[in-house]
């Protein structure tokens, strides 16, 4: 019914198809080296009769590949951020609006720029409808504040 031609094909094609949903750009070289056995074994009878040599080149294959194309691989599929460190830096200090309460012990959300957020306060409790300073973001949380703390002020030019 299935060939290993057939079945060394699936395979990377499983593969590749697999790094849409795991990070690192690692599992595509071993789907292009179960590619490249599935051409070699349908070429060649020798690796067609024997799995040991088929297994022995996909590995080859795609430890070769991932060593030496990965880095090159890697910048033409290079995902770019939509926003930047920098913007996060500049949403410090502004105002938002508290729209589920926020404490100490839990995590309430804010409203900002047209959307809600998960906010946190270290010491201070806000109820629905306070305005907070944003101190900064922490992944998808706002930190929160009613007053601006000193480590979070910039110094002056003098």
């Amino acid at each position: 019914m299935f060939t290993p031609a057939i079945i060394w094909l699936i395979i990377g094609l499983i593969f590749i198809a697999s790094e849409f949903f795991v990070p690192g750009f690692v599992i595509f070289f071993f789907g292009s080296g179960a590619i490249l056995t599935a051409i070699l074994t349908a070429f060649i009878p020798l690796i067609n009769s024997s799995i040991i040599l088929q297994t022995l080149i996909w590995l080859g294959a795609s430890v070769f590949s991932l060593c030496f194309l990965r880095k090159h691989f890697a910048k033409i599929f290079k995902g770019r951020l939509q926003r930047h460190e920098q913007e996060e830096v500049e949403d410090s200090g502004k105002k938002a609006t508290v729209i589920k309460a926020i404490t100490p012990a839990k995590p309430g959300r804010i409203r900002f720029q047209g959307t809600s957020w998960r906010a946190a306060s270290y010491t201070e409790s806000f109820k629905p409808g306070d305005t907070v300073d944003i101190l900064k973001k922490e992944g998808l949380t706002f930190i929160v504040s009613k007053k601006i703390l000193p480590e979070f002020i910039e110094p002056e030019d003098e």
